[in-house]
């Protein structure tokens, strides 16, 4: 494809047209899918940095530029960014899940004979009512009141927008208080 095809491509993403999108996946599919299976091992995951690369440049026509460079190496320098965003993103997921399993192997082995019966009952209460949170709002309690991160720190240990992870902490507690108070009121 020469700078000539390359321009009237980017006018026509810029015009919204699918059809030049579909001319963009069939020309450089198997070029981004390969560049992202280069970083990530697993084929799903690299599906899902091919798919990421062409929602980008669907989404932002403007940012690829055909006086600068050609839409192959473009596509392909955004294949590669997708594709470790996403083998930072596992790496957070497995920590967290480390984290939560260290932390819930603790918690069962810390005594509780030592505290006063009220004090057992609450924990067990707070333990089962996490067990019931959504995976997500859970994962971003553990790591904030229980690891003692931020909700910055949160959404940077989970790859996920600062506002999503305040979402996730509030409906998380919103919802713990919720279930703690139905413990209370059914015993």
């Amino acid at each position: 494809m020469d700078r000539r095809d390359e321009a009237s491509l980017a006018d026509r993403l810029l015009a919204r047209d699918e059809g030049a999108l579909r001319e963009v996946i069939d020309a450089h599919g198997g070029l981004v899918f390969g560049v992202a299976r280069r970083v990530l091992v697993d084929p799903d995951l690299a599906e899902e940095a091919a798919q990421d690369t062409f929602l980008a440049l669907w989404r932002r026509p403007g940012a690829f530029d055909p006086a600068r460079g050609n839409l192959r190496t473009w596509l392909a320098g955004i294949a590669r960014n997708k594709a470790v965003d996403l083998v930072r993103r596992e790496e957070s997921r497995r920590r967290t899940k480390e984290s939560l399993s260290q932390e819930a192997d603790r918690a069962s082995r810390e005594p509780l004979t030592d505290e006063p019966m009220a004090a057992v009952e609450e924990r067990h209460e707070v333990r089962q009512a996490l067990a019931e949170l959504s995976q997500v709002q859970r994962e971003a309690i553990v790591l904030a009141y229980f690891g003692g991160r931020t909700y910055r720190e949160v959404a940077i240990e989970l790859s996920i927008p600062e506002g999503t992870a305040k979402t996730r902490l509030r409906d998380g507690m919103t919802r713990l208080r919720e279930l703690v108070t139905s413990y209370r009121g059914s015993s």
